[in-house]
């Protein structure tokens, strides 16, 4: 990002929290899937695993780790959508289904959603530059609005679409 660009918090609070039993290979391929086909997921140009850690103990495995995907809707905005995961006591175990065992995963899974509207995003007014303000102020205020709605819209969307999953996946 760059350092004049701004960062408009749009939702911060959105956090699952879910125990049981999961494919947790399918659950992170859903959400890939989601944010490639929402214009955020493309590794090679917007999207970035920025933290993964592993750690093995008594009770299980405990995972942390940290995306965050980027779509640029003009030369002057993107969006920034960041997703948290922290997974315990992840162990693997066999499950019966349809008369054969299939190996799936207990755990306690939290993910947290944020999404931030990126102002300036190219950085071509400086932070305090009187350009900027009136820019904001008098030519882009109605479409940064409408920006606004749209990322609130789409980081529920995809809250929901996770909870749907965690939901509808249990065995």
């Amino acid at each position: 990002m760059n350092p004049d660009a701004e960062k408009v918090n749009i939702a911060s609070g959105l956090k699952l929290k879910w125990s049981g039993t999961l494919d947790m290979g399918d659950l992170y391929k859903k959400m890939k899937t989601w944010l490639e086909s929402s214009g955020y997921g493309d590794e090679s140009k917007n999207f970035k695993e920025v933290k993964y850690v592993e750690r093995i103990g008594a009770g299980g495995k405990q995972i942390e780790a940290k995306w965050l995907g980027e779509r640029n809707v003009s030369d002057y905005f993107s969006y920034l959508i960041t997703v948290t995961f922290f997974i315990t006591r992840l162990r693997d175990v066999e499950v019966p289904f349809n008369g054969k065992k299939i190996k799936m995963s207990q755990a306690t899974v939290e993910i947290k959603f944020s999404a931030d509207l990126i102002k300036n995003r190219k950085g071509k007014w400086s932070k305090g530059s009187f350009m900027k303000k009136i820019y904001e102020r008098l030519v882009v205020k109605d479409r940064m609005n409408d920006y606004k709605l749209e990322l609130y819209q789409k980081i529920y969307s995809f809250h929901d679409e996770v909870k749907t999953y965690l939901n509808l996946h249990k065995f």
